[in-house]
């Protein structure tokens, strides 16, 4: 019988995998990664400078921030389940709505919703939905969902730029639409909350009193407690570092090319072997991160990487050195912004671990993003050059892994004392 009965939930966490890989498939892979192909389109046919166009990723990020804040009041009450459709209809919304923009208010609604569906798709519902049901692989399973993402835009990709020839974007777009509404549908079938999810698992049937083993005493700590605890903040700086530095980063990869004065080839090469790379990079370092000690291993490792990528652009360094440089090492590097600090957060709380301790990390990310990505090009804006930046950078990374191993002792010696405090708690509750 206990055979049958493991084999039962196995079953149950395979389904629920490729349930939120159905999601993050469409709603990251189409919706969010995939979308950058209608900004040329879009902004010809609306004869719309693209500083104005872009508008509406000003608003997605705003809209993100909040969405993130509040992710573990709204998981309380829709679950899985919702959390995927959201997930999908956000980006849904924000495609029909820029089918039929003629304007600009039309696109910032789009990029209202676009928000909430990036806040739902990119890690949140990932990282409450998986680790509940795959405590002993959470970071190999996370990380494939991850490099899903990479895949589903390049498989994505193909089909628009067929359909944005032959039926242009406004047809792309509901195409797009109906895709992502049906796998997102299909998805909110599979998907269901584990008996041990924190903020969702007394909800499911799992004794004789109807509550999940989650209804017990150990309840998540609200946002309040968690932001007069030091070692969130501790994360919250490592986000916010790591936005600053990582995507920016990756963004620009052909753009400091061209300012060592190397050919728009070998910025191109290098860029495209960083994003080739950056995939099967992340399943690696979600092995890593289960197998062989966890974050303050994988940690240090991803941001030699990192470090690696940063001196290809600083040193003088020929053509193919440059690409092997900074496109492996950005390959592996780049990781840290979409999987690897989650890590942190996962390590750092442990079984006490929810997703509203990621959703504050990420409100700090888009702020970040909104800052790294101007303040990379200062330096070259006055010299022409990056040494500096990338002096600045390497000096981040190093900062950023002397303060995960700060956050995961802290994050240790807090759960030593949060037991303590419940089994305190018990002994308590027994004697009355």
């Amino acid at each position: 019988m206990a055979k049958i009965e493991f084999n039962k939930e196995m079953r149950t966490q395979w389904i629920v995998f490729v349930g939120v890989f159905f999601m993050c498939f469409s709603a990251m892979g189409l919706g969010s990664n995939a979308f950058g192909i209608f900004t040329v389109p879009i902004t010809e046919a609306l004869n719309m400078p693209r500083t104005t166009y872009n508008m509406f990723e000003t608003v997605s990020k705003i809209v993100g921030m909040v969405t993130a804040a509040m992710f573990s009041t709204i998981y309380r009450k829709i679950g899985p389940k919702g959390s995927v459709l959201i997930a999908g209809g956000g980006y849904v919304a924000q495609y029909l709505l820029f089918a039929i923009a003629d304007s600009l208010p039309l696109l910032l609604v789009g990029g209202f919703f676009a928000g909430i569906g990036y806040t739902f798709a990119a890690q949140m519902t990932v990282f409450a939905v998986i680790p509940p049901w795959f405590k002993k692989n959470a970071g190999t399973m996370t990380s494939i969902l991850s490099a899903c993402n990479t895949f589903g835009s390049s498989v994505w990709t193909y089909f628009l730029i067929k359909w944005l020839a032959t039926q242009g974007y406004k047809q792309a777009l509901i195409y797009s639409a109906i895709i992502m509404a049906v796998m997102c549908t299909i998805s909110a079938f599979l998907v269901k909350a584990s008996p041990d999810d924190p903020l969702y698992g007394s909800r499911v049937s799992g004794g004789k009193d109807g509550k999940g083993k989650a209804a017990k005493a150990d309840a998540p700590v609200t946002n309040r407690e968690l932001l007069r605890m030091p070692v969130m903040w501790m994360l919250i700086a490592i986000y916010f570092i790591v936005a600053a530095i990582g995507h920016p980063f990756t963004a620009n990869i052909p753009a400091f090319a061209n300012a060592k004065g190397l050919p728009a080839e070998t910025g191109a090469a290098a860029y495209a072997l960083c994003y080739a790379l950056m995939g099967p990079a992340k399943i690696v370092i979600g092995i890593i991160k289960d197998r062989f000690g966890g974050a303050k291993v994988a940690v240090p490792l991803v941001f030699s990487f990192f470090i690696a990528a940063c001196l290809g652009v600083m040193l003088p360094v020929s053509d193919k050195l440059y690409v092997f440089m900074t496109g492996i090492g950005h390959g592996v590097g780049g990781t840290m912004s979409q999987l690897l600090i989650a890590f942190v957060v996962l390590d750092t709380f442990g079984k006490y671990y929810h997703p509203g301790q990621l959703g504050l990390c990420l409100v700090m990310f888009n702020i970040g993003r909104a800052i790294g990505m101007p303040a990379i090009h200062l330096e070259y804006d006055m010299t022409g050059q990056y040494t500096f930046t990338m002096a600045l950078l390497i000096a981040l990374a190093l900062i950023v892994v002397a303060l995960t191993f700060m956050a995961l002792r802290s994050g240790r010696l807090w759960q030593q004392k949060r037991d303590a405090e419940l089994a305190a708690a018990e002994t308590q509750q027994a004697a009355d």
